[in-house]
């Protein structure tokens, strides 16, 4: 007969088995669509920048800050890191921001700057375009 705690021991396992396997999600993968000639890749070949032909939502998830959709204006430019991820571009809406408590407005037409630090904080700037 098991004990209580090798019970209890072999259940916390198989839920943290659980929560590893929900909290893992793939790379998002999506199709935008660039004026001919405007295209930059990083030696990797992964995208760097490039003039959009039409409006995108773009759509990040954090883990510490929830989901975000950008909706990037068409003729203005998109950068992504190295690593395929989402950095910056023109807004065709405006959109709401949450910082803490607080609410803030970037307005359509400003430039959006998407950051996560090398110990996972994630940032959200809003400038002029």
């Amino acid at each position: 007969m098991k004990s209580f705690s090798q019970e209890f021991a072999l259940l916390t396992s198989a839920f943290a088995l659980l929560t590893i396997n929900f909290g893992i999600s793939l790379p998002a993968q999506a199709a935008i669509s660039c004026e001919p000639g405007t295209v930059n890749y990083y030696a990797n070949n992964s995208l760097a920048t490039c003039l959009l032909t039409q409006n995108v939502n773009v759509q990040v998830t954090s883990s510490f800050a929830g989901t975000y959709n950008f909706p990037c204006k068409a003729k203005s430019y998109i950068l992504f890191d190295e690593k395929g991820q989402f950095r910056s571009c023109k807004l065709s809406e405006k959109i709401q921001i949450r910082k803490g408590n607080l609410i803030e407005t970037c307005p359509a037409e400003y430039r959006v700057q998407v950051a996560v630090s090398d110990t996972g904080v994630f940032s959200i700037t809003c400038q002029p375009y």
